[in-house]
């Protein structure tokens, strides 16, 4: 196992220090940052970090992450994104931080492939030290972007003197110049050592960027100071013009107010007036309905008196007419019960009459018997 790392860190070092013996691979396909995409893509990324159990295989990851961030940055430089590049720069450089922790781990654990993560991240650094004196060649990045870039250099440059250290360490131990006790305290001397560097290295960069950033934002106040002094000094100069042609907007304001305010009164005066005409034409309508509502309603009572009288001198010639049928009726019992009346005197007279009649028949017989008698006589 020993003999392995060592081999693996003469090696590594080697392409490290070398200087350009190893040419950079082409850079991998990403996602552009301006993607809808992208999002989705750093998302895949954690979840797959946080999928990976091998704590090598996690320090290659971020060493993947770092340089896609490189590559991303640059195309968000080519689009002239300039922030977008800044911030990724600076997630590249805390994605090497955790791949050198990641390393550190897996080089504690004694992890199997941890030489050959080792032997890949050294030809890494030094891709990633030709791309990041690259950018720092481009005059549209930001001062705190080159910071950052310097910041990760020294990184890289520290991580390649902690691996001769080692080397130099393993090659002793190996030869037997000191013991394993030395080699794990020289080690941890050497890794606690980086660890407080990059620590340092990374305060005084974030201190520094800082400092940019407040004098960044002092020039840029200033400028807009001296723009807002450029500016009161030509609005003095413009400011009676301007005050007159406000005073003139203004009364030409008033004026057209004034103008729709009479016009508005006329409107209305002739509105209400509109208004009284159809209130008085509706009044007169009202008064012409009900005149022609009372001449109906009395045409209606005459009408109906006039029935009631014809009706009412009906009945009373029908009544009258009654009346004199009746009396005649009368008249006529009355002229029938003379009739029966004188019919029966009548008949009593001729009775009589007959009675008288056939008295005196008696006595002429006797009165002509006595005659004879006497004649004989």
């Amino acid at each position: 196992m020993m003999k392995k790392r060592i081999a693996s860190l003469v090696l590594g070092t080697t392409l490290v220090v070398s200087g350009g013996q190893v040419l950079a691979a082409e850079s991998e396909e990403v996602v552009s940052p301006d993607s809808e995409l992208y999002e989705t893509t750093r998302v895949m990324e954690e979840v797959e970090y946080e999928l990976t159990e091998s704590t090598s295989d996690k320090a290659l990851l971020q060493d993947q992450f770092a340089n896609e961030r490189l590559i991303e940055s640059e195309l968000a430089l080519e689009e002239g994104d300039v922030e977008k590049a800044e911030e990724l720069l600076e997630e590249a450089n805390e994605s090497i931080d955790q791949a050198e922790s990641d390393l550190e781990e897996a080089i504690e654990a004694e992890e199997e492939a941890v030489e050959e993560v080792e032997q890949t991240l050294s030809e890494s650094f030094e891709e990633r030290t030709t791309k990041m004196r690259t950018l720092l060649e481009r005059e549209e990045l930001p001062e705190t972007a080159k910071i950052g870039i310097s910041n990760a250099l020294k990184q890289v440059e520290n991580v390649m003197k902690r691996a001769e250290e080692r080397l130099a360490l393993e090659t002793k131990f190996a030869s037997g110049e000191m013991t394993e006790e030395e080699f794990e305290s020289e080690m941890k001397e050497i890794n606690e050592t980086f660890k407080a560097e990059a620590k340092k290295n990374k305060a005084e960069a974030k201190a520094l960027r800082k400092e940019l950033k407040n004098k960044r934002k002092a020039s840029v106040k200033s400028v807009e100071l001296d723009e807002r002094e450029e500016l009161e000094d030509a609005d003095e100069d413009e400011s009676e013009e301007l005050n007159e042609e406000l005073e003139d907007a203004a009364e030409e304001a008033e004026e057209r107010a004034e103008e729709e305010r009479e016009e508005a009164e006329e409107r209305a005066e002739e509105e209400r007036e509109e208004a009284e005409e159809r209130e008085e034409e509706a009044k007169e309508e009202a008064l012409e309905r009900e005149e022609k509502a009372r001449e109906r309603a009395e045409k209606e009572r005459e009408e109906r008196e006039e029935r009631e009288e014809e009706e009412r001198e009906e009945a009373e010639e029908r009544a009258e007419e009654a009346r004199e049928e009746a009396l005649e009726f009368e008249e006529d019992d009355d002229e029938d019960d003379e009739d029966d009346e004188d019919d029966e005197d009548d008949e009593r007279d001729e009775d009589d009459e007959d009675e008288d009649e056939e008295e005196k028949k008696p006595r002429d017989k006797g009165n002509n018997g006595n005659g004879k008698g006497k004649g004989n006589r």
